[in-house]
């Protein structure tokens, strides 16, 4: 424990040194960007908990699950969500790529886009002379590798863009993730992780806290039930946790959770479902959430595959 303690300090020591001198330069922390509200909506991660998510094979969410086994070499994903209220749409893309290297680190890249729809511009009147753009634009680059027997470290780095309408600002963001797995003990894992984490900038910019946990309750293998419990939060925004469950059989996968989430005073519960299927070197994953205060249900699209 006392080399994986070194390990993450000297990995966060260089990274925010780098960060810092970045920061220093360009001046981009100067001031709060617009959109971080949309990295709220679980982009790659309505089929499993944001700490854990791997099958875009970005680590998007989670730097440490970027990782990829040892008889891998590449991994690419995609991932699309949309939702659709009465008046607006909010959607999102993700693509990603990841590279493990000979000596067991793994590289990841991704790009990911998420953006309103069909807010309307108006003036004295209520007649449209257009649309408003509020869209958010995050790069992500990463590094991940075991650090010791069933702990895997990471580090991302990301810049990202926020729009609202004319107004146009950028974020330098850093982030660790460790990811506990394989434990002798009904296979259990552990997953916790910050996001979009800008040193000195936490009240403006609202980093979020993500953390999973899952143990295999039945089966092995190809065919086993898994059972767990998420919790995200934002600092100064939304809290969501909930129980969850995956069940494999073979090529077929389901999974589902129930969260709920509390911002401002208000609570609400939904429901994730979805379908993921294992077919050769690629995975095919299909989910939806149910709508809740008046939104829509949104659906999750994600397309993986490995090369060895």
């Amino acid at each position: 424990m006392n080399a994986l303690l070194v390990t993450l300090i000297r990995m966060r020591r260089r990274l925010l040194c780098g960060l810092a001198a970045l920061l220093c330069a360009s001046g981009l922390s100067a001031q709060p960007v617009p959109a971080r509200d949309l990295w709220e909506f679980p982009l790659g991660s309505v089929l499993e908990p944001a700490a854990l998510a791997r099958e875009p094979g970005a680590g998007l969410w989670n730097p440490a699950a970027v990782a990829l086994d040892s008889a891998v070499r590449w991994r690419f994903g995609v991932a699309s969500l949309n939702r659709t209220a009465a008046d607006q749409s909010i959607d999102g893309q993700l693509l990603s790529a990841a590279w493990r290297r000979a000596d067991g680190v793994t590289f990841g890249f991704s790009v990911a886009r998420s953006a309103v729809g069909d807010i309307v511009r108006t003036d004295a009147d209520p007649q449209s002379i257009g649309s408003v753009t509020y869209a958010s634009l995050l790069l992500s680059a990463s590094a991940s590798r075991e650090v010791m027997p069933h702990v895997t470290a990471g580090v991302a780095a990301r810049l990202r863009q926020g729009r609202a309408d004319r107004d146009v600002r950028y974020a330098i963001a850093a982030d660790l993730g460790i990811v506990v797995h394989d434990l002798p003990w009904r296979n259990a894992r552990l997953a916790l992780s910050s996001f979009l984490w800008r040193p000195g900038r936490e009240i403006d910019d609202r980093p979020a806290l993500l953390v999973a946990g899952d143990l295999r309750a039945a089966g092995g293998g190809t065919r086993d039930l898994r059972l767990g419990y998420s919790y995200n939060a934002v600092n100064r925004g939304a809290h969501e946790g909930g129980p969850f469950a995956a069940s494999r059989f073979d090529r077929l996968e389901v999974r589902g959770a129930y969260l709920r989430t509390t911002a401002a005073g208000h609570s609400v519960g939904r429901v994730r479902s979805g379908l993921a299927l294992h077919y050769a070197r690629y995975v095919v994953g299909i989910a939806r959430e149910e709508g809740a205060s008046g939104l829509g249900p949104l659906y999750q699209f994600t397309l993986s595959s490995v090369l060895k």
